[in-house]
């Protein structure tokens, strides 16, 4: 089997994978994704899976989507637009949990920061504390790419040392202490 081939196949299994998620055992997905790792460039799927009204395939398509571009997988100008898009569908907060976690793990310099910043403001003032957490760590990753983000960062980042939740203001002084800002 030829190396093309051999991915094909291990890109087809993540996406099966992500089919018969459960809502909650990750275990298989996560093999799967860790098989074909950065070799992966199957995004179109994994979009159009996370775009479906299915929230079940919102959260396995995005959980997917974190999980390889954290183990290498890298995206195209045309994948970090549809990344945008995918991220205006997503009605779960477990996906957008994971639309803000993966932001730390895209290298293009594709990414749009202005317009995925637009999308996932709202979601700092989320009832989940970890969608509240990991929006501002986003949000921080993105005015870092755009300076023009930085006073509205910077302001999330000051309420969110107050916040009641010692997740967030946790999140909070870790990226002050990564001087993103």
């Amino acid at each position: 089997m030829s190396r093309q081939s051999r991915v094909g196949a291990l890109e087809n299994a993540v996406v099966e994978r992500v089919l018969e998620f459960d809502g909650k055992t990750t275990g298989s997905l996560e093999a799967a994704c860790k098989a074909v790792g950065p070799d992966f460039t199957g995004f179109a799927r994994l979009f159009e899976l996370a775009a479906s009204e299915d929230t079940r395939l919102q959260i396995a398509a995005t959980w997917a989507l974190r999980k390889l571009l954290k183990l290498g997988a890298e995206m195209t100008a045309a994948h970090c637009e549809a990344f945008i898009e995918t991220a205006t569908a997503q009605t779960a907060w477990e996906a957008q949990l994971h639309i803000a976690q993966s932001v730390q793990f895209i290298g293009s310099e594709d990414l749009n920061a202005r317009r995925l910043a637009d999308i996932i403001t709202p979601w700092h003032k989320a009832k989940r504390p970890f969608l509240r957490a990991w929006t501002l760590d986003a949000l921080c990753r993105l005015a870092h790419r755009d300076t023009g983000l930085k006073e509205t960062a910077a302001t999330l980042l000051t309420k969110a040392g107050e916040d009641p939740t010692a997740s967030v203001r946790a999140r909070a002084r870790n990226l002050k202490k990564a001087n993103l800002l």
